[in-house]
C-alpha cells in the first residue's frame, strides 16, 4: 500500500483481472471435465452441458464474493 493508504495502480488492475478470471476459469475447468467424461462414457453432450452450468454457477458465486469485497466509491479501501 502507498503511504496514503491506497493500493498501487497495478494492484488495482490485478484485482479487476482476478474478477474476469474468476468468471471464466470454473467454466473452462468444469466444462473440460464434462467433455472428458462425455467421451469416456459416451453421454455426449449432457455431461459437458452439466459441467458448463456448474462452472457458470461457481464462477458467478466467486464473482459476487469478489465484487462485495471491493471498496465502494468514495470510501477508503
Amino acid at each position: 500500500m502507498n503511504p496514503d493508504g491506497r493500493r498501487p495502480p497495478l494492484g488495482e488492475a490485478m484485482r479487476y483481472a482476478q474478477i474476469g478470471v474468476q468468471l471464466v476459469a470454473p467454466m473452462l475447468l468444469l466444462g473440460g471435465v464434462g467433455y472428458w467424461l462425455d467421451r469416456r462414457l459416451s453421454t455426449s453432450p449432457w455431461l459437458l452441458l452439466a459441467g458448463l452450468l456448474a462452472g457458470m454457477a461457481a464462477g458467478f458465486a466467486g464473482f459476487v464474493r469478489l465484487v462485495r469485497e471491493l471498496p465502494r466509491g468514495g470510501e477508503d479501501p
